[in-house]
């Protein structure tokens, strides 16, 4: 097993993976703030929004959710996998 730079505590497979996921999720909770500040400017503005400018705020928003859910679940059911095996 790999040390981490500290050297105080091993690392496995299972830690070095969930960290990646958890790493994945950042870049997707900032598109989602960056969709919500838009929606925020224009409620603001009170200008008429084209359909189309908020369909496609709609579709990023969406995407990034649905990445972000997927890689939670990925990283609740590895932290469960290893729980499990700790405890068998």
């Amino acid at each position: 097993m790999p040390k981490d730079d500290v050297g105080t505590q091993p690392k496995d497979d299972g830690d070095v993976r969930l960290r990646a996921i958890l790493s994945g999720i950042e870049p997707e909770l900032r598109r989602l703030n960056a969709v919500i500040s838009n929606l925020t400017v224009l409620a603001a503005s009170q200008d008429n929004i084209e359909p189309t400018a908020l369909t496609v705020l709609a579709e990023v928003g969406s995407d990034a959710i649905g990445r972000a859910t997927s890689s939670w679940r990925d990283a609740f059911n590895l932290a469960h996998a290893a729980q499990r095996r700790l405890v068998t």
